[in-house]
């Protein structure tokens, strides 16, 4: 077994790719009304907004790093 079957590549052995690349996917519009009934079964007695912010009104924010 060689010992450099782990070494890098020269770029001379690199096979780069041809053609004209990734193309961006289309732009969709998704109906919120359809995401939420989509999505109800798993939230089963979910919080109200208010509820949500009122466990946020103690918090301190992130000063960052």
């Amino acid at each position: 077994m060689p010992l450099n079957v782990s070494a890098p590549r020269s770029l001379a052995e690199l096979d780069f790719p041809t053609g004209a690349g990734p193309q961006p996917h289309p732009a969709r519009f998704i109906d919120p009304r359809e995401v939420e009934k989509h999505f109800a079964p798993l939230l089963k007695n979910r919080p109200s907004p208010e509820q949500r912010w009122a466990r946020k009104a103690n918090a301190t924010p992130f000063r960052g790093l």
